[in-house]
């Protein structure tokens, strides 16, 4: 398979799959030792109005090419 097909979300299987973690810089930090890539940047939302949490989360690339979000939630 060439490897703009290998990276493309238009094909059989799962586009993408999340994980919550306790820590999502480390988290990708060990993705991106592993072989992993980056896909756009890591984001912090506060969300006062639902449950008064902050949201941090990124998506990244695993060694085989898939989509994988993490994220994790904690209180302001």
């Amino acid at each position: 398979m060439e490897e703009s097909a290998l990276f493309s979300t238009n094909r059989p299987g799962f586009a993408h799959i999340a994980f919550e973690v306790d820590d999502v810089r480390e988290s990708l930090k060990r993705v991106l030792e592993y072989g992993g890539s980056m896909v756009g940047e890591l984001v912090t939302v506060d969300n006062p109005n639902h449950d008064n949490k902050r949201a941090v989360f990124v998506c990244a690339r695993d060694i085989e090419g898939h989509i994988i979000e993490l994220q994790s939630w904690e209180n302001l």
